[in-house]
């Protein structure tokens, strides 16, 4: 369900900027007061006034009620992944809201208690029963079939497919429909690929079965009696006989943590070799970053590589990529100060970078070791 843009067609959303994300809550805070009186439908129109005078493509939903206390404010990209990171963004930077803060501040909607809920538009009516899903593994993340227990008349087959989506997004969450759900596919009769095909109803907890037992998603950081590292040589289709292979140590034991939303930003750090004591500075230096990144509990390293034996390259996910990135600098000045640092770090919630690395050298491959 990862949203993909089109060159020319679709541009990937603006980063909100500190200065626009505290203006916002600047004028919510001073108008607080007023809304609290308000209806909660009523709150949610005026709140959504004001954020869109600041801000576009996210949106503001009420849980519970302001003047009673122990509400939440969502923060919804209604599942557009590219803007995630806005809305974790303004999150971040939220006061506290009502009396002692007794309203809080969330990113992303959450599941819905009730799972088997039914839904009425234009005329025509779904439940979560009526919703069949079958799953399987679509390269470290789940793909869905979906198909209907009752039988759908043919004009109402996309109204009925348009609700399902709907439905799907209450049930599972905003986070886990838009991150950890991958191809989604209507079908007439499920493949031999997929395990079950269960009502909507009862889905969340095989899902999260699935994404724990068959996918190994902890997501707790790997400890040093179950880190579990591999080195593996890759050579490029098209090198020639005498071009040196790349050679990639890759921490299998990292999808562990694969999505979790506090590790969202891939962070690669590129460093051209030279000797080989300029090469055991640079790992030096990045092992460093990882230690650290680990230590502080925001962030690890999930691969190194050396390219050519031209680059050293290594790859982190991280919690707060300006943070990570200050860090990396003053460790590469530290121990390879001749060098300028080769970094880069881009918002990746899906950890695409990763999970695409792990499907391609194989899940679990021989040899390695608890580091390098």
């Amino acid at each position: 369900m990862n949203t993909e843009f089109d060159g020319d067609e679709r541009q990937p959303p603006e980063s909100l900027d500190t200065q626009r994300i505290d203006a916002f809550w600047r004028d919510f805070t001073g108008r607080l007061g007023t809304f609290v009186e308000l209806a909660p439908r009523e709150f949610v129109e005026r709140a959504n006034e004001l954020l869109q005078a600041h801000v576009s493509g996210l949106a503001l939903e009420l849980e519970g009620s302001l003047k009673e206390g122990g509400s939440r404010l969502v923060v919804t990209a209604h599942g557009n992944i590219e803007q995630f990171e806005n809305a974790q963004a303004l999150v971040r930077r939220a006061p506290g809201l009502g009396e002692d803060g007794a309203c809080t501040v969330q990113a992303f909607r959450s599941r819905s208690l009730g799972r088997d809920f039914a839904m009425r538009m234009d005329g025509f009516e779904l439940s979560c029963s009526d919703v069949l899903i079958g799953h399987y593994d679509a390269g470290g993340i789940v793909g869905l079939e979906i198909s209907f227990e009752k039988i759908i008349p043919q004009d109402m087959v996309e109204h009925a497919r348009h609700m399902s989506f709907i439905m799907l997004d209450h049930v599972l969450g905003e986070w886990d429909l838009a991150v950890r759900v991958g191809p989604v596919e209507f079908v007439e009769a499920f493949s031999d690929a997929v395990a079950g095909a269960e009502p909507l109803s009862v889905f969340p907890p095989i899902f999260d079965a699935f994404v724990r037992d068959d996918l190994g998603r902890s997501y707790e950081l790997p400890q040093e009696s179950d880190d579990h590292w591999s080195m593996i040589t890759l050579k490029a289709d098209d090198a020639q006989e005498d071009d040196p292979p790349d050679l990639l140590m890759f921490r299998f034991s990292a999808n562990a943590v694969a999505t979790r939303a506090d590790l969202c930003y891939f962070l690669e750090w590129r460093a051209p070799i030279g000797d080989n004591e300029r090469l055991e500075r640079i790992r030096d230096a990045q092992q460093a970053l990882g230690d650290e990144l680990e230590r502080r509990r925001c962030g690890l390293l999930v691969y190194t590589c050396v390219e050519a034996m031209q680059d050293r390259v290594a790859a982190f996910y991280v919690e707060d990529a300006a943070e990570a990135l200050r860090l990396a600098r003053e460790l590469g000045e530290r121990h390879v100060p001749e060098l300028e640092p080769g970094l880069t770090a881009k918002f990746d919630p899906s950890w695409q970078e990763y999970l695409d690395l792990y499907c391609a050298v194989g899940q679990g491959a021989d040899g390695g070791g608890a580091g390098e």
